[in-house]
């Protein structure tokens, strides 16, 4: 279908193995493909990748060669790839080449550097891994849209000729992604969520007895991470002696070989978000445990403010935002030039002053820096240990040494924020033995290859795009795209990728052509339906088969066949479906349209939650159920009480006042009659006039008295009544006033309406 997509999903789940070996099947179909990485040691693993899964498939396979064997049962594939590492000669080799290569793999450096290889190619897919370096320079983005067949003429031009695909985890999305949603119809997101089986230990210390406890304890499958390069080469220098240890850096490589190979038992490496063992490595089997010798964090000094970006003085305001200086600057916008300058100034200001008072208690500020944990770096570090396979996920560990109390709080407050819980713990006390049981137990599954589900893509339908987007801020920043004019935004939970779409209400409504009022009666009592149609141009709502609005005549026609048309597509892609509905009677009634609808496009689920919040989401996620056949019903029988008894009254009034837009429901009426029945009786009851601000009683059989009323003062008061009730607002009163917890509020208010 050539649909361009991000692939929104935690760390360790084959996002990667998924778009190497989808490239790979594409050459089969005579398709090229490019595969975008951010490091060295990537490169080489999807080349190994490749080579392993060529065989397997029975082709010859050329890598950064021409030609092809005989004998083989299928045509050749021609592999390029490029890094920085290589050899000249290999580097010639891979010029040589890349026009006439199948598949075609590089670094983001690379794209950047040496995009003169590539301008003049188009590709039927490109798989970039990780976004995150690509959206870094906006120029890759065009480059990239380049690579797909767009022109740049005054604008973007053309049509894409290929598929995007972007894999992200915890990617930060600025303006540069714009074009890919303007272009190619879908938006970048990121997962707050960490498909991670990790026991996470944070330790009071930074020594390296404690490191060596640990590799002694643990065994062989380790990874160390430090905060610098010259800490890392320190550590080594200690180590290299008494362990099978190796490092891995910028300019030196070939000890990753080794570690793979069981030449060696640990590595060690910096702990940046684009370090060389940070991002990437899938050896679910070599990789047991990590160390992160010093939490990972940003530290920004006084001497750095005047340098660092917009958005980062932002932030720094936001933390000192109950300042008195800062407030003047409140809230904030895009600020000009001078405002600029004049807030970086006061912060400046602020820092020599010594302020360290903030709410903030994920940041340390200190005298001559602030702090913040760098917990991105520690999300993709440590789930280098943890890997979905085909029978579960691999069990690692993680162990945070930090001998900065401060720091150390405040990394673990903000994890908590990514559902990460540390275990504050002392080497002593540490069951090394059970830890170990546990790591080994889910390798030896690894090897077993048992198969099971884990995590599943689902289609989750509710009724509004605000709930949607509520919905989907759950879960991280989601990933947007666009099927058929229907945006779809894209999320990962613990179980499911949520795909999360509006059905916005009702997709069918009996129709007024057919039978009584909509219902064939023989014997029987059929409603006939018909999909539901909206006036784009007057609001007004249908079901006959009209191309025209009734009411007005345009032709601009909302038609929710065409909504139920792209949850199929949507549902035949993930083969499960969730349908959250409002939890009454009506939404009943449309999820059980929409599951008919969907019928033999995959398994159908209900989730019932009663109020739009995180913990009751997640609970109705966890407690799927089937359609509630009697609130369907009662709905239905409800739907044609409206037709029978309130359309009839509504067209009496039509005919007696000659007005169209009068009408008398099924609800109305009924309640109406009792307040004139009331009003009748009223009139023969007994007259009292009570006047509360004199505390003065009137009581007479007679209809009319005669009251001498003088003016004792006189004052002029302007009341302004209350507004009417938002959610925020009923929460708070009923707690308040009713003392209704939240729930009860909701279903109440949900019962009312």
């Amino acid at each position: 279908r050539n649909e361009s997509f991000a692939a929104v999903a935690p760390t360790g789940v084959g996002k990667t193995f998924f778009g190497v070996i989808f490239s790979l099947f594409l050459t089969t179909k005579s398709k090229r493909a490019y595969i975008i990485v951010p490091t060295t040691l990537l490169v080489n693993q999807i080349v190994d990748i490749i080579r392993k899964y060529s065989v397997k498939s029975g082709h010859e396979i050329n890598i950064n060669e021409t030609g092809q064997q005989e004998g083989v049962k299928y045509r050749s594939i021609n592999v390029a790839f490029y890094h920085h590492s290589m050899k000249k000669s290999e580097r010639e080799k891979f010029i040589k080449v890349i026009n006439t290569s199948n598949i075609v793999i590089t670094t983001t450096q690379f794209l950047s550097r040496h995009f003169e290889y590539l301008q003049n190619m188009v590709f039927d897919f490109i798989f970039v891994d990780d976004v995150d370096a690509i959206l870094k320079s906006s120029k890759n983005v065009e480059r990239i849209l380049y690579l797909l067949g767009f022109n740049y003429d005054n604008g973007w031009k053309g049509q894409s000729k290929g598929c995007l695909m972007v894999s992200t985890a915890t990617a930060k999305v600025g303006k540069k992604a714009e074009l890919f949603r303007s272009l190619l119809n879908f938006d970048i997101g990121s997962s707050s969520f960490a498909l991670r089986n990790i026991s996470d230990l944070a330790l009071k210390t930074v020594d390296l007895n404690s490191v060596m406890t640990i590799l002694t304890e643990m065994g062989g499958g380790g990874i160390i991470y430090a905060c610098n390069s010259e800490k890392a080469a320190y550590i080594y220098d200690v180590l290299k002696d008494k362990f099978k240890i190796g490092i891995v850096t910028a300019e030196r490589k070939d000890d990753f070989q080794k570690f793979v190979d069981g030449q060696l038992d640990y590595l060690i490496g910096t702990a940046s978000y684009y370090g060389t063992l940070v991002r990437g490595l899938d050896l679910p089997l070599r990789i047991r445990f990590v160390i992160f010798y010093g939490a990972p964090v940003f530290r920004i000094r006084i001497e750095d403010i005047e340098n660092i970006s917009e958005k980062m003085v932002s932030v720094l305001a936001y933390l000192f935002r109950d300042h008195e200086e800062v407030k003047k600057f409140l809230p904030l916008t895009r600020l000009n030039p001078r405002k600029l300058m004049a807030l970086r100034m006061t912060l400046r200001k602020i820092f020599q002053w010594g302020e360290k008072k903030i709410k903030d208690k994920d940041v340390v500020v200190t005298a001559q820096e602030i702090i913040f944990p760098d917990i991105r770096t520690y999300i993709q570090g440590s789930g280098r240990t943890s890997r979905l396979y085909a029978g579960g996920i691999t069990k690692g560990v993680s162990f945070l040494l930090e001998n900065n109390d401060a720091i150390l709080q405040a990394f673990i407050n903000r994890a908590k924020y990514y559902d990460i819980e540390f275990e504050l713990s002392e080497i002593p006390e540490i069951e090394f033995r059970r830890l170990k049981e546990e790591v080994d137990k889910t390798r030896e599954k690894f090897k077993l290859r048992s198969e099971i589900d884990i995590i599943k893509p689902a289609l989750f339908i509710v009724e509004s795009p605000t709930k949607v987007k509520h919905i989907s801020r759950f879960f991280g920043k989601p990933s947007i795209k666009i099927v058929d004019n229907i945006p779809i935004y894209e999320v990962a939970t613990s179980r499911y990728i949520l795909m999360i779409t509006a059905c916005l209400g009702h997709v069918t409504d009996l129709v007024v052509d057919r039978g009584f009022h909509g219902v064939e009666v023989n014997g029987k009592y059929v409603p006939i339906y018909s999909s539901l149609k909206k006036c784009k141009n007057c609001n007004y709502q249908f079901s006959s088969e009209n191309t025209t609005c009734p009411k007005c005549g345009s032709s601009h026609i909302d038609d929710s066949r065409f909504r139920i048309n792209a949850l199929r597509k949507l549902a035949r892609d993930t083969q499960f479906v969730i349908i959250g509905t409002d939890p009454d009677s009506e939404g009943e009634k449309i999820s059980w349209d929409i599951k008919n609808l969907l019928a033999g496009c995959g398994e159908i689920k209900r989730a019932e939650f009663h109020e739009v919040t995180r913990k009751a989401v997640f609970q109705a996620l966890d407690n799927l159920r089937e359609i509630n056949i009697n609130l369907v019903k009662a709905q239905i029988i409800r739907r044609i009480e409206d037709r029978w008894i309130g359309f009839i009254l509504s067209q009496k009034l039509w005919e007696i006042f000659n007005d169209r837009n009068l009408s008398a429901g099924r609800a109305q009426t009924p309640v109406l009659g009792w307040i004139i029945k009331r009003a009748e009786e009223f009139k023969h009851k007994k007259n009292i006039a009570i006047i509360p601000e004199w505390n003065l009683v009137l009581d007479s059989d007679k209809e009319e008295l005669e009251v001498v009323i003088s003016l004792i003062a006189e004052e002029q008061t302007e009341k302004i009544p209350l507004p009417p009730y938002t959610t925020d607002t009923v929460l708070r009163d009923a707690n308040l006033i009713l003392k209704f917890p939240a729930r009860k509020c909701m279903e109440l208010a949900q019962d009312l309406f």
